[in-house]
């Protein structure tokens, strides 16, 4: 069983890593503006569903603060071809989106994936700076050891951990 398991990563990060994280746009097939049904068409099942007021505070502060309504999102914590967590959706169509390198098994698929302009996951806050600029907006917002930095021009947010980049977040700035 674990053979067959390390088989389906190694060829999901081959097909997830020639696919460039997208600020304001796309990560793969993902894309901002979606609907429901393409998400789980594109990620293959449904997730769990929450309500705006159901969504654990950890998921529902880091938009607040970026001044994002939302009406639900849509969590992923399944073995698939994307790492991507969570789905936010407003009037059914998508406005923000987590790739995560939480849990453990995505760390094998995100190791070789990039932003547009070449930030990894794990590099650092200055990295992350030297490619987007010094001006970032640091949110108030942490979630256990992680703080989260959001360029919101850009339309990315990275959540850093130990000085190490473990989550990408785009959405759209106009939202």
């Amino acid at each position: 069983m674990r053979i067959i398991v390390f088989i389906v990563l190694f060829f999901t990060a081959f097909y997830v890593s020639a696919q460039d994280i997208i600020p304001k746009e796309r990560f793969g097939d993902l894309k901002l503006g979606v609907t429901y049904e393409d998400v789980i068409w594109i990620i293959g099942f449904d997730g769990s569903k929450l309500s705006k007021e159901s969504t654990p505070e950890m998921l529902r502060e880091p938009l607040e603060e970026l001044d994002i309504d939302f009406d639900y999102v849509v969590n992923f914590r399944y073995i698939m071809d994307l790492p991507v967590t969570s789905v936010y959706f407003k009037d059914d169509l998508v406005i923000f989106f987590t790739i995560s390198s939480y849990p453990e098994y995505n760390q094998f698929i995100c190791q070789d994936l990039t932003t547009s302009v070449g930030l990894k996951f794990w590099d650092s806050l200055n990295q992350v700076r030297e490619l987007y600029g010094q001006e970032v907006a640091q949110l108030q917002y942490t979630s256990g050891d992680i703080q989260y930095y959001a360029y919101r021009e850009d339309g990315i947010c990275f959540g850093l951990d130990n000085n190490e980049v473990r989550t990408i977040s785009i959405f759209d700035p106009e939202f």
